[in-house]
């Protein structure tokens, strides 16, 4: 499941659907990577952040950037 940065604004408290997410950069079509250092196009590659360490590094972003939050 994911949510898009757009609805979080709109509905925070869904953060609490999820305990760990990874961070899908929209703009860039690939994954962030472990502690915000890049980006990866592979999954499995991608960081998995506690959720609301994630939103935390990406609640300032915006609509550009198209991140979604998917459930790790």
């Amino acid at each position: 499941m994911k949510l898009t940065h757009q609805h979080l604004k709109k509905h925070p408290e869904k953060l609490e659907r999820f305990d760990q997410v990874r961070i899908w950069s929209g703009e860039w079509h690939m994954w962030w990577r472990p502690d915000a250092r890049g980006y990866t196009p592979n999954q499995s590659e991608a960081g998995v952040y506690d959720t609301i360490e994630a939103w935390a590094c990406v609640a300032h972003c915006g609509r550009e950037k198209k991140i979604s939050l998917v459930a790790a």
